[in-house]
């Protein structure tokens, strides 16, 4: 990620560790932690992530593609 973390494992991992270390988001689901995640990029980055999805996993696959489409995230 741009900040210097970095994450393995599929998706929801990816999700649920982002959330691990967020500050103040420990009542969100990780659905929800995904939606505040895109609003916040939007609001801060100006860059608009569509994190659409029926599931957790849906969703979570849904934000990993946006972050790296939008040079947020890169493999390594």
């Amino acid at each position: 990620m741009r900040d210097g973390c970095v994450f393995e494992g599929t998706p929801r991992q990816i999700a649920q560790a982002m959330k691990a270390i967020a500050f103040d988001v420990e009542s969100l689901s990780l659905c929800k932690y995904i939606d505040w995640v895109a609003r916040s990029t939007l609001e801060f980055e100006g860059i608009e992530l569509h994190v659409q999805g029926a599931t957790e996993n849906e969703k979570a696959a849904a934000l990993v593609r946006e972050m790296m489409a939008n040079g947020l995230a890169a493999l390594e």
